[in-house]
């Protein structure tokens, strides 16, 4: 037996003997006031007020009522000034005045206990009225045993009882250890089983199966991670080492131009690992910012014009929407960066001719700027769509394969970063970038809607 039981149980156990003892003497107390109100209505009978309360008086008194009564449970003892006792079955010495417990002899030799009340009289003597306390002395011994049985049982039946429940736990915390240790061996399947579980074991259960839900697939995006990046970059690797080995066999005239391509390429792995240390700052909230209110309208219109060359050149138009006036708390850095990266992927990853066109819009009724930057490209089928944003996907339309396959990923934790959102939708055709973020309260007041 554990020791979490055994303390329970003898927990349990003294509880229980406390509560023993504590009925033990309200018992007695009980038993000891009832006596005292019998000898206190016993002195009222024998001295009621205006009776004569001198010795001689109470010999003829308690003579008569001794007289007429053949059974009694209390006895009558008087003694004079001197404290020799002139009346009385009862052989005790004179007690203290007031109440007291005695021990006495009545008929027999045989000692009993008893409870007397002592009253001094007028003329020196003692009225001693006793009563037979057989029926408190006999509860007693009664109770004490009953409590101290109680406690036993209590108590064997608290380390019982706790052995179980401690049995049934260690089961229970069983069932995690083995989900626990199959995952630690490697097998992401292991889960804890739900049969035979209720309450708040099957809460925790349910719980405990949902975090180990999470983490396989976190380990399972990881696994893809780690194979994204391994395939990105042995692209331009294997084109390095291809460049490097025609370098060695080309002549010196014609090196400059393989130097420039090798160069490309390996700005290419340079960019790659720039995207996922910028990714990893954002995700891990470390990367450098100062939040500060920031007007997205004159942003927008910036990028819009820094970008709008670089898709021309890629044989599509940018035009802008509409922009109403909106305030946010946010990286201007980022933010600057969150709308490059969305606009070169229409860039890269959309065909000539397609038309894109970023509008803002000011939802004062659920406090949130909403930018949206909509294209008549191909689009994403629904199935897609939450597929792209992780790191290295690419959409199955999309007709370059140039890029990281990390811009939406940046996208969507930049978004997260400012407590906002990222939304992929049709656009009808082509694809709509929701872009969600919470209005800067403080300074919306002053704006025109």
């Amino acid at each position: 037996m554990g020791r979490l039981p055994l303390g329970f149980g003898l927990a349990l156990a003294l509880a229980m003997a406390m509560a023993g003892g504590f009925v033990y003497l309200v018992a007695g107390v009980q038993l000891t006031a009832e006596v005292d109100e019998s000898l206190a209505h016993e002195r009222n009978h024998l001295l009621p007020p205006g009776a004569q309360a001198d010795t001689t008086a109470l010999v003829a008194r308690v003579t008569a009522i001794e007289a007429h009564r053949w059974i009694s449970d209390r006895g009558h003892l008087l003694f004079d000034r001197t404290g020799r006792r002139i009346l009385g079955r009862v052989d005790m010495p004179m007690p203290a005045a007031g109440y007291s417990d005695v021990r006495y002899r009545d008929v027999g030799v045989k000692l009993h206990s008893g409870r007397a009340l002592c009253i001094q009289l007028p003329d020196g003597g003692h009225l001693v009225i006793v009563a037979h306390s057989e029926i408190g002395e006999i509860m007693r011994q009664m109770v004490l045993p009953a409590v101290i049985g109680v406690v036993l049982v209590a108590g064997i039946a608290a380390l019982t009882g706790s052995h179980l429940f401690a049995h049934m736990i260690a089961q229970r915390i069983a069932r995690a250890q083995s989900a626990a240790d199959t995952i630690a061996r490697g097998d992401l399947s292991g889960r804890i089983p739900l049969d035979g579980l209720d309450g708040i074991f099957a809460e925790q259960a349910l719980s405990l199966n949902r975090m180990l839900d999470r983490m396989a697939e976190m380990v399972h995006s990881h696994r893809q991670f780690a194979g994204h990046l391994a395939h990105d970059l042995r692209t331009p690797l294997t084109r390095l080492k291809g460049l490097l080995a025609e370098e060695l066999a080309t002549s010196p005239g014609d090196r400059d131009g393989l130097v420039e391509r090798a160069d490309r390429e390996c700005a290419s792995i340079i960019a790659i690992f720039d995207s996922l240390l910028r990714l990893s700052e954002i995700e891990a909230g470390s990367h450098p910012v100062g939040l500060q209110p920031l007007a997205l309208r004159p942003v927008i219109e910036d990028v819009a014009e820094t970008m709008e060359p670089v898709i021309a050149d890629a044989g599509s138009q940018l035009s802008l929407g509409q922009l109403d006036q909106a305030t946010v708390l946010a990286d201007l850095g980022l933010v600057h960066q969150l709308l490059v990266n969305l606009l070169e992927n229409i860039a890269l990853h959309t065909p000539q001719g397609t038309r894109a066109r970023i509008s803002l819009r000011r939802d004062a009724a659920r406090g949130e700027a909403v930018l949206t930057i909509a294209d008549n490209g191909p689009g994403l089928a629904v199935t897609e769509r939450e597929r792209v944003i992780q790191p290295f996907a690419r959409g199955a339309t999309a007709p370059s394969r140039q890029g990281s396959g990390l811009g939406l990923a940046i996208a969507e934790a930049i978004m997260r970063f400012h407590g906002g959102t990222l939304e992929l939708a049709d656009a009808a055709p082509g694809l709509a970038v929701i872009l969600r973020l919470p209005l800067f309260a403080a300074k919306e007041s002053s704006e025109p809607a």
